[in-house]
C-alpha cells in the first residue's frame, strides 16, 4: 500500500467548503484517488500544530473531518508508529499532551531553544547568548528537579526499589552536569544569519545546479567557509537529522529560499520554515510528498536525491499520475 503525505496547503484546499469556492480539478481528482483503501494518507503532529494555529474552532474541525474522510493514519512523533484512531481522538490526545508538556516545563525549554535558533539566524532577539544559555539551564534544572521530586513521592515495592534508586541517581547526575553544559560562545556583535554565506560568489550559481548535486556543492562551499566544522559533533546520525542539515544548507544558501528570516508583522516565517522542514522529514517515510508550494517541492527534491530517498515530491496534477 503506498503511503501519501499531503502538505498542509493541500489538506486545507481539499476541504469541502474550499472546494465549493474553487475550480481546482487536480485537487478533486487527488482527493478521490486518496480515499480508496489501497492508498493511505499520513498526517503528523506538524499538521496538528498547524491546525492548532487556526483561530476558529469550526475551521479546525473541518480539517479533522477531512482527515477522517480520507481514512488518514497518524504518524506518531519519535516512535514513528501508525495510529488509526479517529482524528478527533488523536487531536484530543495531542491537546492533552501539549498541556502536560507545558505543566512539566518542556515548553520553556523549547521556547528558549527556539529563541537561540532565531538569534543564530540573525533574527532580532533582545536577550544575549549568555542570557539564553542561563535560561536554558534553568529550565532544564526545573524539569529535572520536578522529576526527582515526583519520584521521591512514588510508593514502591521491594522489586521496584532498585530501579527507582537507579533513576534517581541518573537524574541527580544530570543535575550535577548541568553547570558544565556547553553554551554558545558567540559575541553579540558578530554578524549572524545567512547573509555572509550568501555573499560568496559561487553560492550565486546554485540555482543553475541540478537538484541531485546542489547540496553537495553547498556542503563543499560551507566546509571552505567553516574549516574544521563537523555536523556530527553536534547532532546524532539519524535520517531526520540528515534531512535537517540538508534543509538548513539549502535555506542558508538561498536555494528556493522560504524567507525564513522575514519579520513581517503577523507572519512568522521562521516557524513556517520549521514546519516545512518537519513535513520533508515525515514525507521521507512515504511514496509521495504532495504540495502546491513549488519552492518547497524543489528543496524536498534536492534533499531526497542527495540522500537517496525514494519519495517523489510532486504537485497534485503530477501526483494523480502516480496513484
Amino acid at each position: 500500500m503506498p503511503y501519501v503525505y499531503l502538505d498542509q496547503n493541500v489538506l486545507s484546499d481539499m476541504r469541502e467548503r474550499v472546494f465549493s469556492e474553487s475550480a481546482n480539478e487536480d485537487l478533486r481528482a487527488l482527493k478521490t484517488l486518496c480515499t480508496p483503501k489501497d492508498v493511505e494518507v499520513l498526517y503528523t503532529a506538524t499538521h496538528l500544530r498547524e491546525i492548532q494555529q487556526i483561530p476558529h474552532e469550526k475551521f479546525r474541525l473541518e480539517h479533522l473531518r477531512l482527515l477522517n474522510g480520507l481514512g488518514a493514519a497518524y504518524l506518531t512523533p519519535v516512535t514513528n508508529m501508525l495510529v488509526r484512531n479517529h482524528p478527533k481522538t488523536v487531536w484530543g490526545d495531542f491537546i492533552e499532551n501539549e498541556s502536560k508538556n507545558s505543566a512539566a516545563g518542556i515548553d520553556s525549554v523549547m521556547e528558549t531553544q527556539d529563541l537561540i535558533n532565531r538569534k543564530l539566524c540573525g533574527l532580532p532577539v533582545d536577550e544575549t547568548f549568555d542570557d539564553l544559555n542561563s535560561r536554558l539551564r534553568a529550565s532544564l534544572r526545573s524539569i529535572l528537579e520536578d522529576s526527582l521530586a515526583q519520584i521521591e513521592g512514588v510508593s514502591t515495592t521491594e522489586l521496584e526499589k532498585d530501579q527507582i534508586e537507579l533513576v534517581k541517581i541518573q537524574i541527580s547526575d544530570q543535575l550535577s552536569n548541568l553547570e558544565n553544559l556547553p553554551g554558545l560562545d558567540i559575541p553579540d556583535d558578530q554578524e549572524l544569519g545567512p547573509r555572509p554565506f550568501r555573499r560568496l560568489e559561487k553560492i550565486k550559481e546554485i540555482e543553475k545546479c541540478p537538484a541531485a548535486h546542489v547540496i553537495a556543492l553547498i556542503e563543499e562551499l560551507y566546509r571552505e567557509s567553516n574549516p574544521g566544522f563537523d555536523w556530527s559533533n553536534y547532532i546524532d546520525d539519524t535520517p531526520e537529522n540528515k534531512i535537517a542539515v540538508c534543509y538548513s544548507l539549502l535555506n542558508w544558501a538561498g536555494y528556493c529560499a522560504d524567507d525564513f528570516t522575514s519579520t513581517k508583522k503577523g507572519k512568522d516565517r521562521f516557524n513556517a520554515s520549521s514546519n516545512d522542514l518537519a513535513h520533508v522529514q515525515s514525507g521521507a517515510r512515504c511514496s509521495l510528498l504532495i504540495s502546491q508550494d513549488v519552492a518547497f517541492l524543489k528543496k524536498a527534491d534536492a534533499i531526497y536525491k542527495h540522500l537517496n530517498i525514494g519519495t517523489l515530491p510532486l504537485e497534485p496534477g503530477e501526483a494523480i499520475k502516480h496513484l
